[in-house]
């Protein structure tokens, strides 16, 4: 039986570690970040070898308008992880330069703070469970417990290192699984792993993991990231049910699709309309109070493989562009928008693995930069009209709040949070004990990213004593928590 006795004393002691570091820490006052109302969240992966990663925080100068934007920066496993997790051990990973140690040096996830960007990672925590790894046919106690170990050290990892964790990517916990995958890229037609038998096998393994995370970090938001259309939209609605039945709820689900995979499908006769696919899952999802998500990165089916001479940064950009604007002429918007790259040019004496496109600068026309895609990427997306032909009733509750910087503090934090459409907005702010401190918010509030300060006095005007805190927000019959700590 897993031990869970063990895990929540390796827990006890991480959340010690990590409220001595953060009382200890230097408290730097956060800077402020204006953001235009939309309805689309900005996520942003550099590839997790680019050349000019750390640059993004030695040279933030040169990225101004795109930190402006982005609300998300995701980290891959390899980059943040130590030990067996991290891309210096596992030399397959492709970091280059971009691992733990000198993501520390230039104080990535404190900058990342001070900019008003939430963190997230990347995972294949639960991908033993169902992938060709040898993995797969130990013992389901063994899986969780590797899983459960890699989460904790990711994050400890960031949190001991002046950053907050606020979302985990769990990296395609079901495309593996169903026989289509392995059809198409392989000719098998049931290469299924022995720990399942069946999709509702493989939901409680992910199940338990989720289960067991949200119970130690329940400020952590989990999601999925999934290929379609490798995995459809039977099987994603399947999957979202199953993991409803054992009591977990994704908070976001990101597909990773591009149009050149799409007509690969097609060349083997595979009928499928994406404009329909995606309009019946984003209903879906957000029926079930889902995020949904579209991954914007140019793909493997493209000049990356069949003109490897010519894949370059502007050739990754035409192609990323490409899909940008198929979903602006398709009217379809995205409640998160992730801008990422893994892709690797072959067999080039150009730029290495797993290093397009450069990240800077974002104002050089003549550079096919990752922060310039972003910047051009975000107003054709957010050109994309509201599609009056959904009626309103079929607007989804969309909010989300973000973890106050700083943390700890001692004069004043921030607290920033998304509201998904006009709605009544409250905050509060109470102790340790659940007995209410100060009512900072009680309005209609507009669509949009919002924030408000938090000085650490009552409602009497009184200086609170240090320690823990809450704060939580009301918002479309939600409640949303997260917490902090005062330090006189």
């Amino acid at each position: 039986m897993y031990d869970f006795y063990n895990k929540y004393i390796a827990k006890s002691n991480y959340i010690l570690t990590t409220v001595i570091f953060l009382i200890l820490s230097t408290l730097i006052n956060p800077e402020a970040k204006s953001q235009p109302i939309d309805s689309s969240i900005i996520w942003f992966t550099p590839n997790v070898g680019s050349v000019d990663m750390l640059e993004l925080f030695n040279q933030p100068e040169q990225w101004t308008t795109a930190r402006s934007k982005i609300d998300v920066f995701k980290f891959y496993t390899g980059q943040v992880g130590t030990f067996g997790w991290s891309c210096t051990v596992n030399q397959s990973s492709n970091c280059g330069e971009n691992y733990l140690e000198n993501l520390v040096d230039v104080q990535a996830f404190s900058n990342l703070g001070q900019w008003g960007i939430d963190i997230a990672v990347e995972s294949f925590f639960a991908e033993p469970v169902m992938s060709y790894d040898p993995m797969e046919c130990s013992t389901a106690e063994y899986v969780l417990n590797l899983t459960l170990d890699g989460s904790i050290n990711v994050i400890e990892n960031i949190e001991t290192n002046g950053g907050i964790v606020s979302y985990l990517a769990m990296d395609e916990p079901i495309r593996r699984w169903f026989p289509e995958f392995y059809y198409i890229y392989t000719g098998q037609t049931d290469p299924r792993p022995c720990l399942v038998d069946s999709i509702g096998g493989l939901a409680d393994h992910v199940a338990a993991y989720i289960l067991q995370m949200q119970s130690w970090f329940p400020s952590i938001s989990i999601g999925h990231i999934e290929l379609y259309p490798e995995v459809g939209v039977d099987q994603l609605k399947e999957w979202i049910i199953a993991l409803e039945a054992r009591g977990v709820s994704l908070s976001f689900l990101h597909l990773d699709v591009h149009g050149p995979r799409v007509d690969h499908y097609i060349s083997l006769g595979i009928e499928i309309d994406v404009v329909s696919d995606l309009r019946e899952l984003k209903s879906f999802f957000n029926a079930h109070d889902i995020d949904f998500g579209i991954i914007f990165f140019d793909t493997y089916y493209d000049s990356q493989f069949w003109e490897p001479g010519e894949y370059n940064d502007s050739t990754y950009y035409a192609g990323t562009m490409n899909w940008v604007n198929f979903f602006r002429d398709a009217n379809l918007k995205p409640d998160h928008s992730i801008f990422q790259s893994w892709v690797f040019p072959y067999y080039t004496t150009g730029i290495g693995p797993n290093e397009i496109p450069v990240n800077l600068p974002e104002d050089d026309l003549s550079t096919y930069s990752h922060t310039r895609l972003i910047n051009e990427g975000y107003k054709i997306l957010n050109s994309i009209p509201v599609d009056l032909q959904d009626p309103p009733n079929n607007l989804t509750e969309k909010f989300v709040l973000h973890q106050n910087y700083s943390n700890p503090f001692a004069n004043q934090t921030t607290i920033s949070f998304w509201v998904g459409y006009p709605a009544h907005i409250q905050v509060d702010i109470y102790n340790i004990y659940g007995q209410h401190v100060i009512k900072l918010i009680d309005e209609n509030m507009i669509s949009g990213k919002h924030q408000i300060n938090w000085d650490g006095k009552n409602s009497q005007g009184q200086t609170v004593p240090a320690g823990i805190y809450l704060y939580r927000m009301y918002a479309g019959g939600k409640v949303f928590t997260k917490y902090m700590i005062f330090l006189h």
